[in-house]
């Protein structure tokens, strides 16, 4: 811009003082236009190299103001109006273009047609193109500068550039000061500005950053011919670092929680707007994932995308060609371990992308409207793959199959003859088909819902609610549907064992469910402990990796064939305390748990009770600290000992050993200054030194393996040597939302989850997340 303003003025430009202004006359009856040497200045021409035609001034117009410029000058010509004014950017002779603000005057002659237009013109690049406030260049001019770098993109294989858009965040602590937050903005600006200016602080070759404001709290910066496209990773961290360090505003200090989002030339951009949008896009994930660092726009939403066509495509043709295939988890009552009936799962096994799960096609087939004839196969391949069973195995009376039902088969007018075309093709009693329905599906329309499952019933098939829970409606309400069973969602059985407060909703949907005479079914079970607090409850069935995973078609038969295996039995757990003595309930029936796992536990818990004054121990015998694997822990009954197949050398400790009170003097006091760790923090550092067992979720499928944390970083390996690989702490960011961990690199995201089930494999995984964050420090 200095540059520009700088730029000595060519002889064309000397004259009068009247030249002196850009002035222009436009005699409509000759349609010449005469400009005056200022005005051919301002273009950076000679007075020979500026036509006389309006043909050679609306060439040296941009593109995109063409049109509005043209508009302008006509409604001047043939409307009422006796003045104008517009703005446009004009071509100079360096191929760059400089903001012009033009302001003209009609003459018209006395029957009110024009004649003549003149007027004059002024240079305002600079104030159209700068932020007022901090005074750096705005959005109009970083477009024209990113349009510029991708053209040089184009024309050269080794040129890179990148966008960093910048949100500082919205510090709370300066309040609602207008002054003050215009303060920060501008000692931001200056700060942004020292880091392009400090000499190689940044790796581009050409030294033609800029940094710019764009609106609010949110800033940007191009880096221009980059010498390597990594390098625009590096150089946005090293700007958020000085963005995190504290400012100093009204005698204050002030911390932001910036985020940067980078799109990179790599992708391969067409426009500007193209760039902006992908940086916008990488921001927001940086802000989701919990700001104060950077995120590269991911190019493998592209892929998605891609993928999401694909598939769209070869939906139709799918169904055909027979690649769908149905699925069947049991339902399992809780009381017998015996197979109630099956939940049927769709599945794609797409030709080029092998087995794809619902969840990333059953959206596509929702919004291209398929899902009505691929629901229409479900139906039929379900009902006939039951009544096949029955005809040729031996089963129960009253084994069934249910079939999930989306809310646009429910708006669908031949759902019910497709329903009883199913049941008459396959010969299956209709009892034996229930159609599950979503519980947001159910309320969305109640009176339609109510009127077209009462056709259903009609028709004797069941009707199941699921996901139960997760919207806002009330077995009161359900009251009016003619429904059969409920589906408890899983989320309230994940977390029923370990939050009272869910434990309270589902015992209560339990009875009211008893109320109105409804069966349940709880989703989800995955240990042992949630089916036993089920039981409990009388809940009916369960369904969940406890009992079986999703089973193929021959899965499915050898299951009907020979049953589920056989699950340990347990115990109801009492407490065996000695005549006379007094022990805490609680604590011991905790106790006892930790000793059937595993010894470290058994010492944790035997801390906790001599902590709380309760009980001491007269001997324990722990293995040697050398040998980070624990021996089996023996099964514990009352008053003896039933050791495991590879009994450990020390003595059995029973029941008696362990709860003996002794009087709290017999304790030995702590040395003063000692250093005593506890049993419990000894064992989980040592167990803590181990790989975690994880899935591996990749778009389509998964893989599983091992997670470690090292000095260095983490290490997957996985059981394909593919899918192997080591990152180090600088290069990847990790992030824990429920039951999934994430690393994220500049180039690919990672998300996996425990292979250990329930509540135990996602502490695991959120040790595992807390090794990360102190391994960092």
């Amino acid at each position: 811009m200095d540059k520009e303003r700088s730029r000595p003025r060519t002889s064309s430009s000397k004259g009068s003082r009247g030249d002196s202004e850009a002035r222009w006359d436009w005699n409509l009856e000759s349609d010449r236009i005469h400009f005056s040497p200022r005005w051919v200045a301002l273009a950076g021409c000679e007075d020979h190299e500026v036509g006389n035609a309006p043909e050679d001034w609306f060439r040296k117009v941009h593109p995109e103001d063409q049109e509005k410029f043209e508009r302008e000058i006509e409604t001047a010509r043939f409307g009422d109006a006796t003045t104008f004014e517009c703005q446009y950017r004009l071509r100079h002779k360096d191929g760059t273009y400089r903001w012009m603000s033009c302001r003209g005057m009609v003459v018209r002659d006395n029957a009110g047609r024009a004649i003549r237009l003149s007027g004059s013109e002024s240079d305002v690049t600079v104030t159209m193109v700068t932020d007022r406030l901090t005074r750096l260049p705005n959005r109009l001019l970083l477009v024209d500068r990113v349009t510029q770098s991708i053209e040089r993109a184009r024309r050269y294989k080794g040129f890179h550039f990148a966008l960093l858009m910048i949100d500082l965040g919205t510090p709370t602590s300066l309040g609602h000061s207008s002054t003050i937050t215009d303060t920060l903005l501008t000692a931001v600006a200056r700060r942004l500005e020292t880091c392009l200016r400090l000499p190689g602080s940044l790796p581009s070759v050409r030294h033609n950053d800029l940094v710019a404001r764009m609106e609010g709290h949110y800033f940007a910066i191009l880096l221009d011919g980059l010498r390597d496209i990594g390098h625009a990773k590096i150089a946005a961290d090293r700007i958020l670092g000085e963005l995190l360090n504290p400012f100093t505003v009204g005698g204050r200090e002030v911390r932001l929680s910036a985020s940067i989002g980078i799109a990179l030339s790599a992708t391969g951009y067409g426009t500007a707007d193209e760039v902006l949008t992908d940086a916008e896009t990488a921001l927001h994930r940086a802000r989701v994932l919990g700001g104060s660092h950077c995120e590269v726009f991911d190019t493998d939403i592209l892929k998605s995308e891609q993928t999401e066509l694909q598939l769209e495509g070869d939906l139709e043709g799918a169904l055909q060609r027979r690649e769908f295939v149905l699925f069947y988890q049991p339902i399992v009552s809780l009381e017998s371990n015996e197979v109630l009936g099956f939940e049927s799962l769709l599945r794609w096994r797409h030709p080029v992308l092998g087995m794809i799960a619902p969840l990333d096609f059953i959206p596509i087939a929702e919004r291209t409207g398929f899902i009505v004839p691929l629901g229409a196969w479900v139906l039929h391949e379900a009902c006939r793959r039951l009544a096949e069973w029955h005809r040729s195995l031996s089963l129960g009376d009253d084994l069934w199959v249910s079939v999930n039902i989306s809310s646009a088969q429910l708006t669908d007018p031949t759902l019910i003859d497709q329903i009883q075309l199913a049941l008459h093709d396959s010969g299956l009693e209709p009892r034996r088909l229930a159609l599950e329905l979503t519980e947001g599906i159910a309320i969305a329309n109640p009176s339609a819902v109510t009127t077209l499952l009462m056709e259903l019933r009609a028709v004797g098939v069941r009707i199941c609610v699921d996901d139960f829970g997760t919207g806002y409606s009330s077995l009161a309400y359900l009251r009016q549907f003619p429904i059969d069973t409920l589906k408890i969602d899983r989320s309230f059985v994940r977390g029923m064992v370990t939050n009272k407060d869910t434990a309270e909703i589902v015992a209560g949907v339990m009875n009211l469910s008893k109320q109105l005479g409804l069966r349940v079914v709880a989703e989800g079970v995955e240990d042992e402990d949630q089916c036993d607090h089920l039981r409990a409850l009388n809940c009916h069935a369960g369904q969940g990796h406890l009992f079986a995973k999703p089973l193929d078609l021959e899965g499915a038969v050898e299951v009907l064939k020979t049953g589920l295996a056989p699950r340990p039995e347990r115990r109801r757990e009492t407490t065996l305390a000695p005549e006379g003595e007094t022990i805490f309930p609680q604590l011991f029936v905790r106790g006892r748990r930790l000793v059937t796992r595993r010894v470290a536990s058994f010492a944790a818990a035997i801390v906790a009770l001599l902590s709380a004054g309760v009980l001491s121990v007269v001997k324990i015998i722990e293995p040697a600290s050398s040998d980070p694997v624990r021996p089996p822990a023996p099964t514990i009954t009352r008053d003896r000992t039933v050791e495991p197949p590879a009994a450990p050398s020390a003595p059995p400790v029973t029941t008696k050993e362990v709860a003996r009170v002794q009087a709290p003097a017999r304790l030995p006091a702590p040395r003063a200054g000692a250093s005593s760790p506890s049993l419990a923090a000894a064992s989980a550092k040592v167990a803590q030194t181990l790989p975690l067992d994880v899935v591996h979720l990749h778009r389509f499928g998964d893989c599983r393996g091992q997670l470690d944390v090292s000095r260095d970083g983490v290490a997957f390996l996985s059981q394909h040597d593919s899918d192997t690989f080591t990152l180090k702490f600088a290069e990847f960011l990790h992030a824990l939302s429920d039951d999934t961990l994430t690393l994220k690199s500049a180039t690919k995201t990672y998300r996996f989850k425990a292979s250990a089930p329930g509540s135990d494999g996602t502490r695991k995984l959120r040790e595992l997340a807390d090794r990360i964050t102190r391994a960092r420090r």
